[in-house]
């Protein structure tokens, strides 16, 4: 090879998408600690919802990044912690090649949306406590349903979320 001259170009990583894929990793692996140290039946766990929402939220945040490439600022003031308004956009914007679109996975995120949007798992809700489980109660299959979404979005969004990061200039 005498005479070949390797000369490296620049390169730019946009680091939004991974961010936001990351975190949401992080947080439905802290969720599932939760439910693996969960020996006894303790009724109601706001911080399994807090957990499985904020990885939900930013797998959501993660895809629309990665289709409209727009800057986590603009993200954060577009949809604050609104999953209703993050998964509507999302499926307008075709996350059903990503993961599957159901009414269950639908009913779900409206529900959890009510509490999540307004941080009310995050603190001590006396309203919640006396009014709210039976609203959540009514869905027993939430839990699950987040659970796997989450675990779906994480799979079919890791790929094309790292190289979509990647751009030459």
């Amino acid at each position: 090879m005498k005479g070949v001259v390797v000369q490296a170009g620049t390169a730019h990583i946009d680091m939004t998408g991974v961010a936001f894929m990351t975190y949401a990793q992080r947080y439905r692996e802290a969720a599932i600690k939760v439910l693996i140290n969960n020996n006894q039946e303790i009724g109601f766990d706001p911080a399994l919802y807090q957990l499985l929402a904020q990885s939900l939220e930013l797998h959501l945040k993660s895809y629309i990044w990665l289709v409209d490439k727009i800057s986590w600022k603009k993200i954060k003031s577009n949809y604050g912690h609104n999953i209703q308004k993050l998964w509507s956009d999302s499926k307008d914007l075709g996350i059903d090649k990503f993961a599957k679109v159901t009414p269950l996975r639908d009913r779900v995120i409206s529900l959890i949306n009510k509490y999540y949007h307004k941080r009310r798992f995050c603190y001590l809700d006396m309203e919640m406590i006396f009014k709210g489980f039976k609203d959540l109660d009514s869905e027993p299959k939430a839990i699950n349903t987040l659970l796997r979404l989450t675990l779906q979005l994480k799979k079919s969004l890791r790929d094309p979320i790292l190289k979509s990061s990647q751009t030459n200039n």
